[in-house]
């Protein structure tokens, strides 16, 4: 059997992710997504969530945009001078202490439980950086504390997280991203390659406002990806090939 998580990933970015979410969720095929706890529109966010208990809710976990949630002092390697993160490249070719990695991880999945008022059911990283060794032993740890799911990169990613007791779907794509893959002819050729069991299809539907506009290279293609994802023809395609929707919580 096929089944397909289909998860919107910024929740809290700006107040246009947030919305193209939900409208993604309510009118199209978004089953989840993962909410951003230290991001400009963290609290609309998460009034849309408390709104909305059919979208199942995880914790996109940040490292690399903005500030920490946790004390500066407490988390040297993770920040610069003015206590602010690094941005990816940056913060991967340093020397990462796990242990102030986690300590940033509760405190985002904590307050991701006291903002939406329910326990988020899975994590990730933004800018999918956990496949640096010291991100992944967090993001494990983490899930062991929490019970919550976890997203994995690949095959071998999978099968360590699982052996290490933390459950995580058995297929993931992040096929649907970036102008050329982002139009509803491109989905619909991804779902006809799905594989049996479970898969997560990582998106970032939005709308794009002002604020999203002016700070993210992928301001444009938010819209673009929530006009495919709530394309009728990509519902029909689920029912032709026999997909039914789920979510981590289900998992």
């Amino acid at each position: 059997m096929k089944r397909l998580i289909v998860n919107a990933d910024d929740l809290g970015r700006a107040a246009g992710v947030d919305d193209g979410i939900v409208r993604a969720h309510r009118d199209g095929i978004v089953t989840s997504a993962t909410f951003m706890t230290n991001a400009p529109s963290t609290a609309h966010a998460a009034s849309l969530a408390r709104a909305t208990p059919t979208l199942d809710l995880g914790v996109h976990l940040v490292l690399t945009y903005a500030r920490p949630l946790s004390d500066p002092l407490r988390i040297p390697s993770l920040v610069r001078g003015d206590g602010s993160f690094w941005r990816p490249t940056e913060l991967l070719a340093r020397d990462i202490d796990r242990n102030e990695v986690l300590i940033e991880y509760r405190a985002q999945y904590q307050r991701a439980s006291e903002l939406v008022e329910r326990e988020p059911t899975h994590v990730d990283t933004h800018h999918w950086v956990h496949d640096h060794p010291a991100l992944s032993w967090a993001v494990i740890e983490l899930a062991r504390e929490t019970g919550a799911a976890a997203r994995t990169h690949t095959p071998e990613q999978r099968d360590e997280y699982r052996a290490k007791g933390v459950r995580t779907p058995d297929h993931f794509t992040r096929e649907f991203q970036h102008p050329g893959h982002i139009e509803v002819a491109d989905l619909l050729t991804l779902l006809s390659r799905l594989d049996d069991g479970v898969t997560e299809l990582m998106c970032h539907p939005g709308e794009a406002d002002p604020e999203l506009v002016a700070t993210s290279a992928y301001a444009h293609e938010r819209p673009i990806e929530l006009a495919t994802l709530t394309d009728k023809r990509v519902r029909a395609a689920l029912e032709r090939e026999r997909i039914a929707l789920t979510t981590f919580a289900e998992l």
